[in-house]
């Protein structure tokens, strides 16, 4: 019996070791609890700013691979949102990207279409806070909006179960949120091919290329939201 019960235990453990770490459940935001959350932000950004703002609403997709994950997605000029979700209705990701119009005049109608969807921004940012208080979760705003101010452009945070990146590129805000549980397939490099005697690597570098390379770290603008 002693040796069935070791065997058994063995069996057990080798299953554990043997399942894929992604087949562990996610924790942290449910999209029920972002949607009820950002229609009350709204509500909040209503009654303190005397906005008349109403909720958007995000398009529904699934994956196409019969793994169960959903995107929800907001698309538009100035305002894109995407949402992921797992099969458990866990957010794995959220994108928010404000877009700032260009030759954008003061009072004009592009003008105020950004102002409506910064403050729509803010709403989902919030709705990704855990606090079940809008105006707790308000407080995120103005710390995105100093921290990316501090880091010219570029802000990162822990938000609960996720890690919250703020990246400003040229006119645009991107806000990204990223569940620490999510594996992240890291590429592997292909083995180099073994050299016969005296033989130099390849390079793809050609000979006649400049020294200097342009970098591509954005230049830095105004707050995410004008």
């Amino acid at each position: 019996m002693k040796r069935l019960i070791t065997s058994a235990l063995a069996f057990s453990l080798a299953l554990v070791f043997l399942l894929p770490t992604g087949a562990l459940a996610l924790t942290g935001q449910s999209y029920k609890t972002f949607d009820e959350y950002y229609k009350a932000d709204v509500t909040f950004i209503n009654d303190n700013d005397s906005r008349h703002l109403m909720p958007m609403l995000l398009s529904q997709r699934s994956s196409g691979k019969n793994d169960g994950q959903v995107f929800y997605d907001l698309i538009g000029d100035v305002l894109n949102v995407t949402v992921t979700v797992d099969s458990n209705g866990v957010i794995e990701e959220c994108e928010i990207r404000l877009t700032a119009p260009a030759n954008m005049a003061y009072g004009s109608s592009e003008y105020n279409d950004f102002t409506i969807s910064g403050y729509h921004s803010y709403a989902f940012l919030m709705a990704m806070d855990p606090n079940t208080e809008p105006a707790k979760r308000y407080e995120l705003v103005p710390d995105v909006v100093q921290g990316m101010k501090d880091g010219n452009g570029s802000y990162t945070r822990p938000m609960g179960a996720y890690t919250l990146t703020c990246t400003r590129i040229d006119q645009m805000a991107v806000l990204n949120f990223m569940n620490n549980g999510v594996v992240v397939d890291t590429p592997v490099p292909s083995p180099s091919a073994t050299l016969a005697p005296g033989e130099t690597p390849a390079t793809d570098t050609p000979s006649d290329a400049p020294d200097d390379v342009p970098s591509e770290q954005p230049e830095s603008t105004d707050d995410f939201v004008g």
